[in-house]
């Protein structure tokens, strides 16, 4: 008889790597999550982007010849065909060769993808985008990513670094970005961002509850402003600025039917959400504006992952056909 056949999508993230098991019919089996500890180098953070594969192997009580590949995710720019990673800036990360490496460790076919193509892919596959033909997917986390997809297909542009919304110059003489350069988007709204301007205000003594917290987080940011801390509020408003006009300008240029937010920082929800639709549609051009809808994620943190997983299914109907 003939055993049944399985994916696994890997999202390796700054912080974490999300690891999920994924069967034919794309429900999710098992799932795993881990610090990715990237400060301990390149070659440590595959192994155990390597262990959590054998994990979920072991946890679906499978052998490895039923995994069919290993979809990743990854937060940077790619070298697609060489399966090399160009430029990884959260990950401190320069022209590596992940596939290479864990195929080495893994004996499986593995695909790498940019991981806001993988977060697109998955809200394609299995959220909210189901019904969307060109989508736009944001994520905010950590860092700022972005994911196109066009006719449900994986757009790359013509040296694989399509999307890398993340930096988008907003403010030329902004703060300085992990790639080199100054004000990207990323700089300005990922969590760290949201973090750098909520210590800003109080190293400046500005009256804030966020003065109180011993271990600050984004999210302290969030419920600081739901609960009508001023200078909360006035740091989403920042972030929800940019990230609105930043969308508003790839609305423009890519006429999308969809626009998914997502990451982390995003399930603060209305809060963000909300002025982040106004401020894009109020400056998309009518035309596009029209035929747009923005919404949040549905997948959450899953997305990526289950992305990956969707990337092998895509990749080899790609190579069958």
């Amino acid at each position: 008889m003939t055993k049944e056949k399985f994916v696994i999508g890997l999202d390796l993230g700054g912080t974490n790597i999300k690891g999920a098991l994924l069967d034919m019919d794309g429900h999710t089996r098992e799932k795993i999550r881990i610090s990715t500890l990237a400060e301990q180098g390149a070659e440590k953070v595959v192994d155990r982007m390597a262990g959590v594969v054998e994990d979920l192997i072991q946890w679906g009580n499978l052998d490895k010849s039923q995994i069919l590949g290993v979809g990743v995710g990854v937060p940077g720019q790619l070298d697609y065909r060489a399966g090399k990673v160009k430029f990884a800036p959260n990950l401190h990360w320069r022209d590596f060769p992940l596939r290479e490496e864990l195929v080495r460790r893994l004996g499986v076919p593995v695909f790498l993808e940019n991981d806001g193509n993988v977060a697109a892919l998955g809200e394609k596959w299995a959220g909210a985008a189901r019904e969307a033909r060109n989508v736009l997917a944001i994520t905010i986390g950590t860092g700022i990513g972005g994911g196109i997809l066009v006719d449900g297909r994986i757009y790359r542009g013509s040296g694989g670094s399509a999307a890398e919304v993340g930096h988008m110059i907003m403010d030329e003489n902004g703060p300085l970005c992990n790639c080199g350069r100054r004000g990207c988007l990323e700089t300005l709204t990922a969590a760290p961002a949201i973090l750098r301007q909520a210590r800003e205000a109080i190293a400046a003594g500005r009256k804030t509850s966020l003065a109180a917290q011993k271990e600050l987080d984004a999210k302290d940011v969030f419920i600081a402003a739901e609960r009508g801390d001023l200078v909360a509020r006035e740091i989403i408003e920042r972030v929800s600025h940019y990230l609105g006009l930043a969308i508003a300008n790839l609305i423009n240029v890519l006429n999308p039917d969809m626009v998914v937010i997502g990451g982390g920082v995003a399930r603060a929800g209305d809060i963000l959400i909300n002025p982040i639709r106004e401020k894009a549609l109020a400056h998309s051009l009518e035309a596009a504006a029209e035929v747009v809808r923005i919404v949040p994620a549905h997948l959450g943190n899953d997305a990526g992952c289950i992305g990956a997983g969707a990337l092998v299914f895509q990749e080899l109907e790609v190579r069958l056909v």
